[in-house]
């Protein structure tokens, strides 16, 4: 009976202290660095001291490529079908007053943890319809007149400058950014719980999965 005890007192002290360690990882700060421009993107993780490139992806943790095998005899095959998948924005259902309130609210719910130490955004849309152009301009003009103000208002904002305007007579868009922010993973998972039916529903609609039927 004794060492019965003995066993599930370490048992329960072992759980205690994952939980402990599981809570401490939560609450220590973590932050995310991209840098972009027209295409290029370079994105870091920072989780406390450590310091994480995601992508590009580093080298030691992409696939070797694999070395070209010699041609084997040709044989007969049976033509397939394999069925895969690929995904693409729905950009009928796209909905900028509808985004921009949902970042506001989930902004809101994090002010009193989350830092935004830089964000320096450049955009000059251009597409080869002017139409088109001037909606979007409309568009990315009111995301950015209810965004930044909300910035400002509830965070510390050091450096920041948002710009957006539009060419008209070009046929593609150039953007650049930079933003550097962080934030406690504990109050992060918390708010994605809260407003979990919002973002599956509001990723249900923006992303389409279509089928991609290939030959082998």
């Amino acid at each position: 009976m004794t060492v019965l005890l003995w066993i599930l007192t370490v048992l329960l002290a072992f759980a205690l202290l994952v939980l402990f360690f599981g809570l401490f990882l939560l609450w220590v700060r973590a932050g995310v660095e991209a840098v972009g421009i027209n295409g290029e993107v370079s994105v870091e993780l920072r989780y406390g001291a450590l310091h994480i490139p995601v992508w590009p992806r580093p080298k030691h943790l992409k696939r070797p490529v694999p070395k070209p095998k010699e041609p084997a005899p040709a044989k007969p095959k049976r033509t397939r079908k394999k069925t895969k998948y690929r995904y693409s924005l729905n950009r009928e259902e796209l909905d900028f007053g509808e985004l921009a309130a949902l970042a506001l609210t989930l902004l809101d719910e994090m002010a009193d943890t989350l830092r935004i130490s830089r964000l320096r955004v450049r955009v000059l849309i251009g597409t080869d319809d002017a139409a088109q152009t001037g909606m979007l301009l409309g568009g990315a003009a009111a995301f950015t007149g209810m965004t930044v103000p909300f910035l400002e208002n509830t965070f510390d904002m050091q450096d920041y400058h948002v710009d957006v305007d539009a060419d008209f007579e070009a046929d593609h868009t150039e953007w650049a950014f930079t933003v550097f922010c962080s934030l406690r993973m504990l109050r992060l998972l918390i708010v994605l719980l809260r407003h979990r039916r919002e973002l599956h529903s509001l990723y249900k609609r923006l992303i389409k999965k279509e089928e991609a039927i290939e030959h082998e």
